[in-house]
């Protein structure tokens, strides 16, 4: 009985260890998801890379008419 209490005690310490080391880890995560959303972001821009300097252009054109 005293042995059971023994690994149950461990078992405890282990699992709030490995809790803790979590904090690391879904640092880790959140960064490897931003990395996949920044590489997305830059993808879409160069495969539209004509239209968006097509309509900045436009833009820049409205802007510039407007404060002549």
């Amino acid at each position: 009985m005293l042995s059971l209490l023994v690994r149950m005690q461990t078992l405890g310490w282990r699992l709030k260890d490995r809790l803790r080391n979590e904090r690391g880890q879904t640092s880790s995560e959140y960064l490897v998801i931003a990395g996949v959303i920044v590489a997305i972001i830059i993808t879409i821009l160069g495969i539209f890379r004509t239209e968006v300097t097509d309509g900045m252009t436009k833009f820049a054109k409205k802007v510039k008419d407007v404060l002549q």
